[in-house]
């Protein structure tokens, strides 16, 4: 049966926050209204903003009097693969988009917010954009993205939120109004590349040293650069770190991540801080950068990962790069040592995440 009240999906939102927003205005809370439309699905056990699958649809439709075309169309999959360049599974974290790290109905992260956004909306709702890992500020009004609440450093989790709630724009943990929230800046240096990925993803093609590759192999070509910083950053005594360094990049920045957690659950702090540097390497050309890698003596398995194929619009480039004949020398250790400070900090980092889905007692 239709719902009394409609609710139209808004321009660019995304899944979830029409599902809240249907279930406030039908004076529910969101687990109320989704448990009618599918009594055996848990569906916020999972992120529905990348797709609500075709066998579920049906029942949705009917209630809502939107057609599964729309709601198909407000999903993130088509732009995920696009960017992935191959067939996403259902389960684990997909590239270049933000993952929730759920735990039931917890969330460790995943959503950002632009807070000037949602104070000008007549209906405050979530955007599509806002999951892409490459988007740190808002692209409307020039101010870094939010990724918990400023006062009680929660996710942001709107589907948590009870039907006396209104609206979206506010903490489902301790109610403040995040569009009460002071704006800061975004990093000039990361914006520019959301700019530039933004463009990517909106094309067929991308000119790379004068060819045309598809925008998957752009983003492999970023990921794989990030990957190098990343490493360079755990390691700041070493000739990748000189090579960079030689170069105008610092990885001793302390926004950098220490977690070793992937791109994708970063925060909005440590994802600019990689962006900033990635700019530098991006501007600089490839040629430059492979230069400085060779002055420094880098050599290749310092780079990446020798169990993962680097992108193959940069095998040229990383042939210029000596090899390790037999892998990286590693000097024996004690069979018990202490952990090393890095190892500590990233540990800690990654139980920070985990105690941010738990309410503090």
């Amino acid at each position: 049966m239709p719902w009394a009240l409609s609710v139209p999906l808004l321009p660019e939102e995304s899944l979830s926050s029409w599902l809240v927003r249907a279930a406030l205005r039908q004076g529910c809370d969101p687990l109320s209204l989704t448990g009618a439309i599918w009594p055996t699905w848990r569906i916020w056990t999972r992120d529905i903003d990348r797709e609500i699958p075709l066998v579920r649809m049906r029942p949705l439709a009917n209630a809502s009097g939107i057609s599964s075309a729309e709601f198909q169309k407000a999903g993130m999959r088509d732009d995920c693969e696009k960017v992935a360049g191959y067939s996403l599974p259902e389960t684990r974290t997909w590239p270049w988009l933000l993952a929730l790290g759920s735990r039931n109905r917890n969330r460790h992260g995943g959503q950002q917010v632009c807070t000037l956004c949602l104070g000008e909306d007549s209906t405050p709702y979530l955007r599509r954009h806002w999951r892409f890992a490459w988007h740190t500020g808002c692209r409307s009004h020039g101010v870094q993205l939010v990724d918990e609440c400023p006062v009680c450093k929660a996710p942001i989790e709107p589907h948590r939120l009870s039907a006396e709630g209104q609206h979206l724009a506010q903490c489902s943990r301790c109610h403040n109004d995040f569009r009460k929230a002071v704006c800061t800046s975004p990093l000039p240096e990361a914006f520019s590349v959301q700019v530039m990925a933004d463009r990517v993803l909106e094309q067929d093609k991308v000119t790379f040293r004068q060819a045309s590759i598809a925008p998957a192999d752009w983003f492999s070509m970023v990921a794989f650069f990030i990957g190098v910083i990343r490493r360079a950053s755990r390691r700041p005594v070493s000739p990748l770190a000189d090579a960079l360094l030689s170069l105008g990049i610092s990885v001793t920045d302390c926004r950098m991540p220490v977690s070793g957690l992937a791109f994708e659950l970063l925060a909005v702090s440590e994802r600019s801080a990689l962006l900033v540097a990635l700019e530098r390497l991006l501007s600089i050309g490839l040629e430059e950068t492979f230069s400085a890698l060779v002055a420094c003596n880098v050599k290749t398995s310092a780079l990446h990962d020798p169990r993962k194929s680097p992108p193959v619009m940069l095998l040229p480039l990383l042939s210029r790069l000596s090899h390790h004949p037999h892998g990286p020398h590693r000097r024996a250790l004690p069979a018990h040592r202490p952990m090393s400070e890095r190892a500590v900090r990233a540990s800690w980092a990654r139980l920070k995440r985990r105690m941010k889905a738990e309410p503090t007692s």
